[in-house]
């Protein structure tokens, strides 16, 4: 099978799983419920190998790499499904990208679902950094991590988290410390409840995951394993919410005329499509260099373009979906607010799109810097 004929399976097999068991109304229920996030549809997801997919086959993964992590992103964006797949796969590139012993003993239970992670880290104009009240010490039995990270995505439903911190030397590093064991979740109240947050309390051991000489590469894999992932869930986002206006166009009639065939909502409706495309060309460009060369400037570049044009493209089209159904699209019963709470929580997530386009020139002007002296 080609590349296109493995991407189209892969989609229909999630879109009829989603179809089955991730319908609007069961994530109105659950994101309206007490419960943090759909740990039946993980199951469901995890048979059918979706948390393994970037990963290679000698850790237990499908060996399908980001490009097609991305496209099942983006049908899980497009139902809203409240699973921690973005956070889960800016570990496992972490980890990846790491290489050391600890790595390998966790990545096979991250494959395989078992585990759920996410990232705590804290975040500066240039991208991730150290979380500022965390500090990692050195004891006779090993590592320990103590302090507060206030927002981690994810949290409530991870068992592990990797970490971002200083040690107690000054010197950077990333660690791996089970929730249950050292680390205390405090759910907070979130504008997208499909994906949830918690403040994390550290006080209990960790694993060194890699040292100084390797920590900007591996967080650097974390983040734009992240950036891509949550810019494929943009997409999907954006691409239903055009949908559900467009089907809205078609069958709602003003003076005896589709609302659909006035201007004022083609136009729109039309900005949308487009804003939406460009985005999903360009998350697959980014997905694909994050397979081909993950650590170099070009994919650092590439990967902040495309989530900054995908997180924009699906704030645009639930903006829209919300007017283009009027009255009844700014009803609490209507999904079209889901979707906006979706794509407005994740501007939010990591970085809003002019500082991911700032990050992007100075990627661009450091390079060609460097080119110059060389």
């Amino acid at each position: 099978m080609s590349e296109a004929e493995i991407e189209g399976e892969l989609r229909g097999a999630i879109a009829r799983l989603l179809r089955d068991r991730c319908g609007i109304e069961t994530v109105a229920a659950l994101a309206d419920g007490p419960d943090q996030w759909d740990e039946s549809l993980w199951r469901a997801l995890t048979e059918v190998g979706v948390p393994g997919l970037p990963v290679g086959e000698e850790h237990g993964g499908g060996g399908a790499g980001f490009a097609l992590a991305a496209a099942a992103q983006e049908e899980l964006g497009r139902r809203l499904a409240p699973v921690p797949t973005v956070s889960l796969v800016a570990v496992q590139a972490a980890l990846m990208a790491a290489g050391s012993d600890v790595a390998e003993r966790w990545l096979p239970r991250l494959t395989s679902g078992e585990v759920v992670a996410a990232v705590a880290t804290g975040r500066t104009a240039d991208g991730w950094s150290a979380a500022d009240d965390v500090r990692a010490t050195r004891g006779r039995d090993g590592w320990s991590l103590h302090g507060h990270v206030p927002i981690v995505a994810d949290a409530p439903a991870a068992g592990l988290l990797l970490v971002a911190c200083v040690t107690d030397d000054g010197d950077p590093g990333l660690f791996l410390t089970e929730i249950d064991a050292s680390a205390g979740v405090h759910a907070l109240e979130a504008l997208d409840p499909t994906r949830p947050l918690g403040g994390v309390t550290l006080d209990g051991p960790a694993e060194r995951v890699t040292g100084p000489s390797g920590h900007d590469t591996v967080l650097a894999a974390a983040e734009n394993a992240a950036l891509v992932m949550l810019a494929a869930d943009m997409v999907g986002v954006g691409a239903e919410a055009t949908g559900l206006a467009v089907d809205h166009a078609k069958t709602r009639h003003q003076f005896g005329r589709a609302i659909g065939s006035f201007q004022a909502i083609s136009h729109r409706a039309a900005d949308m499509f487009v804003a939406v495309e460009s985005a999903r060309a360009l998350v697959a460009a980014a997905a694909g260099a994050l397979d081909e060369d993950p650590g170099s400037a070009e994919t650092r570049i590439a990967v902040r373009l495309a989530a900054a044009q995908a997180v924009d493209a699906a704030v645009a089209a639930t903006q829209g979906c919300v007017q283009i159904h009027g009255g009844m699209g700014f009803t609490w019963e209507h999904p079209a607010h889901r979707y906006l709470r979706r794509a407005k929580g994740a501007e939010a997530l990591i970085a809003f799109p002019d500082r991911l386009r700032e990050q992007a020139v100075t990627a661009v002007l450091h390079s060609r810097k460097e080119d110059s002296h060389a």
